[in-house]
């Protein structure tokens, strides 16, 4: 970790209830991986239908600082509303494509 953001450190785990079929979370909701097949979550409101995407438990609020672990394909990281829209492919849903987000390209 970099000398002088502990302080801002948040610890996040990621949401079943918004998890799209084609993800799987593991390690305490802590690492997501994409898979071939659909995973069989329950349907719930709050899933993405479309987009291969999950969002956070935690909301955030001020100043905040996470480390983010990857290896294969490229990933995206973003930070959003909470109503982000769920379904469809539209730029209104996904994480980078519209003026809601905040994201970074993790090639």
């Amino acid at each position: 970790m970099k000398p002088g953001l502990r302080k801002y450190v948040c610890d996040l785990t990621l949401d079943p209830n918004t998890v799209n079929r084609f993800l799987s979370l593991s390690e305490e909701n802590r690492k997501v991986t994409w898979r071939r097949e659909k995973q069989p979550y329950p349907d719930h409101p709050e899933r993405f239908e479309d987009c291969g995407q999950v969002l956070c438990r935690e909301g955030l609020t001020g100043r905040c600082y996470w480390e983010v672990e990857w290896s294969g394909r490229g990933a995206d990281i973003g930070v959003t509303y909470k109503g982000i829209s769920r379904r469809g492919w539209g730029y209104d849903c996904r994480i980078g494509r519209n003026d809601n987000v905040l994201e970074s390209d993790l090639l």
